[in-house]
């Protein structure tokens, strides 16, 4: 018996991944995620995978690989495009020709690159920022909670 088997090759992809060296210093579960990304990314650096499948393959729990995708964003390296979808920023992303990679960098803003020489004090504002609006909403649910109006006691009245 013969089964046909559809090639699982990537579509190749040309990319120059020195603005890797602009990286700032992030947890180290970042790394590994962000490797597993550039190896599986389309053309143009989508990257159609869940947090799940992330975790799962590259060996992490999910809320190591949350993290990791978390910090990987602070840091401008990839964007959550939706549920499964994750894109790669265009100074490390895969594109067919160098002419098409140059493109997608000039239509770039500027706060979306992380090739400056502050991008570690942006990442670290970044990552601040999500410290302090993730303490407010702490803070917000632990507010006391007014006691239930006593229906009974008013009917007294």
């Amino acid at each position: 018996m013969t089964i046909a088997v559809e090639s699982m090759v990537p579509e190749y992809v040309w990319t120059a991944n020195n603005a890797l060296a602009f990286t700032p210093r992030m947890p180290p579960v970042a790394y590994p995620i962000l490797v597993h990304l550039l190896g599986r990314q389309e053309p143009g650096g989508r990257c159609l995978v869940t947090q799940d499948t992330v975790a799962q393959l590259v060996g992490l729990s999910r809320s190591m690989a949350s993290r990791g995708l978390q910090h990987l964003g602070f840091a401008q390296m990839v964007w959550k495009e939706g549920n499964g979808v994750y894109r790669l920023s265009p100074l490390i992303a895969g594109f067919r020709t160098p002419a098409d990679q140059l493109a997608a960098i000039e239509a770039m803003d500027d706060e979306d690159r992380f090739d400056h020489p502050d991008f570690q004090e942006r990442y670290e504002r970044r990552v601040a920022q999500h410290e302090k609006d993730r303490q407010e909403k702490a803070a917000r649910r632990q507010r006391a909670v007014e006691p239930p109006i006593d229906l009974a006691s008013r009917r007294q009245r």
